[in-house]
């Protein structure tokens, strides 16, 4: 029996597929119900599935019995269309076929299709040709990358229909909303990020549904936001991680309420929505996608076997070292969750010289700092291994780690990318996120400073992110994150969502076109990939017309005098919580005129943006300090062109001494402290920006003692330079 034709990740299986062929009422691929255009859709890919398999499926299976149960006749019209594909496979041998859908017009195609599938006198030739000529159905999904803007604003459904035709069988199809129509975004985010999502569906002409936490963000401002634009809520029970982290919770609501709300229209209205994760925890979890589509939720992001493939640091890395076996780190990839096994493996490949020591024991799915350690010697490796193991076990991740030579001292940078399911790739330059506490990022530049005179290289490691994004197959927005030292770089992983620190690739670009240059905004790009529209323009219209800085405004502060456990040193950031009584940010003209009066030249452009999940008279009572992002972006005169680091150094520590952000602390259940100051870390920014290691690093000195854990290094020496005059 020869190798059967499935996804590499969901199941596509012989009687489910039948019975949708055979049109019993109700039937569907189970794993695939979000499929765009409904019961047309489930007909087209579950007979391109028989098409490749029906050999062995109808020789080798026990189908008959099994669908009969459910409807009599249903054998009797596999059999008929199972003949009509054996005419179709005699017309191929003849290659006409092959020749006609070359010259056809992509509207013409989609109607022949339709029809095969639709009346069964038509012949099945085309989609039998798209399906078994591997070479045609890539001419010709490349033609329907090639006329996919056209065809999608004149007939979105033949766009569909194109694409569920020619789209790879092992993989999954992209979850986008049948024929454009996206209507309502469910936003799956709180805080600034679910406001932000909130006032972008808007924007984008959809209906805002908000889910929120009835412990902690009831009448929060992007529930507000959504009832005030026109859309709803659901409310969702429960902690953080019982609600917004709950898939199964989240679609049992959302499946409740559009039941509720729409009646018998709810599936109707539910194909035209779209679940838009944010970075929440949501973002970057395949059991929650394939969730989803199982339940006909449209994911606004990638499909799960692009996570699966993207967001393992394995694969990852192995994925990495096929293009170039130097752009990672000396270290080896072990799949094994036994402890004596990693053990052994790590020996093993130390003996091997595959890498020394130090090194670092991590996770293949952790991330922000959890599921790693670093090990010094080889006898350290066992308290490392049973260490990492247990934080996988805690947090429920799959098993499997790498060992990693430890390249201490490193810059950390990332590449924007953003990728439609027509295969349009672009890439939004890089940003340098090494100003960090606690392996979180605080301070985000764009483009990096210590990359402006080596260009070559900053357009080589962002087309090698691109390439990458192509060969998963990537749809959504995403970022390929690296180390650098010394010239070279390292990458580490895919970060298969938006991420926080998005908005200063917006801030710093812009999208050139006919009509001048227009801003760049990734969710409402998001949003579009997800209605199954293409990327409309091109990647040399992404120009970078600014530099900025990104802040993460955090409900946190600086104590030198507190013990950090996680080390045993002094110095830590500790979060507050607190109700706002003011939140003022000052305007980017109003900076602007007080900087040029006081003989600062150069800057032509200011731009002052601030990101807050929440207003005026708000409580933060939740464990995530960041509540906003200030982003402060210039673009200098020619003449001062050299000096655009600097210059937006000075801006920033003028923008964030005029930000007033004040307020009284909370218990974590709300009750105001009477006398208490609500603490943010908007003054300790201005002390990194003040800090000789930020002054070098902007200037053509450089800054060699920068790297990802120099800032709180830095706080913890006390040398923090005083304010500039």
């Amino acid at each position: 029996m020869g190798r059967l034709v499935t996804p590499l990740a969901g199941y596509v299986g012989c009687n489910e597929a039948l019975a949708v062929i055979a049109g019993i009422p109700g039937a569907r691929l189970g794993d695939l119900r979000s499929l765009p255009l409904r019961e047309l859709g489930h007909r087209l890919v579950a007979l391109r599935y028989v098409i490749a398999n029906r050999e062995q499926w109808l020789r080798y299976f026990v189908w008959e019995p099994n669908i009969a149960r459910v409807d009599a006749d249903a054998p009797a019209r596999v059999r008929a269309l199972a003949a009509r594909i054996d005419r179709a496979m005699t017309q191929l041998a003849e290659l006409e076929v092959q020749r006609r859908v070359k010259r056809m017009a992509p509207e013409e195609l989609a109607e022949r299709i339709v029809a095969g599938l639709e009346d069964g006198d038509t012949p099945l030739d085309e989609i039998v040709a798209l399906t078994i000529d591997e070479p045609l159905r890539l001419r010709t999904f490349e033609r329907l990358r090639q006329s996919a803007a056209r065809l999608v604003s004149e007939d979105p459904r033949a766009a569909d229909v194109l694409y569920l035709a020619t789209y790879d069988l092992r993989g999954l199809p992209a979850t986008t909303v049948g024929e454009g129509a996206l209507r309502y975004l469910i936003v799956a985010d709180k805080g600034e990020m679910g406001v932000r999502a909130v006032r972008e569906a808007a924007a984008f002409g959809a209906t805002p549904v908000v889910l929120y936490s009835e412990r902690d963000d009831d009448g929060a401002l992007q529930v507000r936001l959504a009832e005030a634009a026109g859309g709803f809520s659901i409310a969702l029970a429960g902690s953080f991680r019982e609600s917004y982290a709950n898939f199964l919770q989240v679609t049992e609501r959302v499946l409740a309420a559009y039941e509720a709300r729409f009646g018998e229209d709810a599936r109707a209205e539910l194909a035209r929505s779209a679940i838009y994760p944010g970075y929440g925890p949501l973002a970057e979890n395949a059991a929650a996608i394939a969730h989803f589509r199982r339940h006909g939720i449209v994911f606004v992001g990638p499909t799960q076997d692009t996570v699966l493939r993207a967001g393992d640091k394995r694969r990852f890395r192995l994925l990495a070292q096929s293009f170039d076996e130097q752009s990672v780190t000396p270290g080896i990839v072990i799949d094994h969750e036994d402890p004596e096994a990693v053990l052994d493996a790590v020996l093993a490949g130390y003996k091997a010289g595959r890498f020394a020591f130090p090194g670092r024991l991590k996770a293949a799915n952790g991330g922000g700092g959890r599921g790693q350690a670093i090990v010094d010697a080889p006898s350290g490796v066992p308290a490392a291994v049973h260490k990492v193991l247990s934080e996988i076990e805690a947090n429920g991740w799959d098993p499997g780690v790498m060992f990693e030579q430890n390249i201490a001292d490193t810059i950390h940078l990332e590449v924007q990318v953003v990728r439609d399911r027509f295969g349009n790739t672009r890439h939004f330059g890089m940003r340098d996120c090494s100003e960090q506490r606690a392996s979180q990022k605080i301070q985000e530049e764009a483009p990096p400073a210590i990359l402006r005179d080596d260009p070559g290289l900053e357009s080589s490691i962002c087309q090698l992110a691109v390439r990458i994004a192509d060969t998963v197959g990537y749809v959504g927005a995403c970022t390929v994150e690296l180390m650098f030292k010394d010239g070279r770089y390292y990458l580490l992983e895919m970060n298969t969502r938006i991420q926080v620190e998005h908005p200063v690739s917006e801030e710093t670009h812009r999208i050139r076109t006919t009509r001048g240059d227009e801003p760049v905004d990734l969710v409402a790009l998001q949003f579009h990939v997800a209605a199954g529209r293409p990327i409309l323009f091109a990647q040399e219209d992404v120009v970078c017309t600014h530099v900025g800085r990104e802040f993460r405004i955090n409900a946190e502060s600086w104590r030198p005098d507190v013990k950090d456990s996680r080390d045993g040193k002094c110095g830590l950031f500790l979060p507050n919580a607190g109700v706002f009584d003011r939140i003022e940010v000052p305007a980017a003209e109003d900076v602007l005129v007080a900087l040029r009066a006081a003989g600062l030249a150069g800057i032509a452009d200011l731009g002052v943006r601030f990101d807050c999940g929440f207003s005026e008279g708000d409580t933060l009572v939740n464990k995530d300090p960041t509540f906003g992002k200030l982003i402060v972006s210039v673009a200098t005169t020619p003449e001062q062109h050299d000096r655009r680091f600097e210059l937006l150094r000075l801006a920033s520590i003028a923008v964030l001494r005029e930000v007033a952000i004040e307020g009284r602390q909370v218990t974590p259940d709300g009750k105001i402290v009477r006398g208490s100051t609500f603490e943010t870390n908007v003054s300790d920014h201005v002390r990194v920006l003040e800090s000789e290691c930020l002054r070098a690093h902007v200037t053509a000195t450089g800054a060699p003692q920068r790297h990802v854990n120099w800032l709180v290094d830095a706080l913890r020496a006390e040398t923090v330079s005083p304010s500039a005059p």
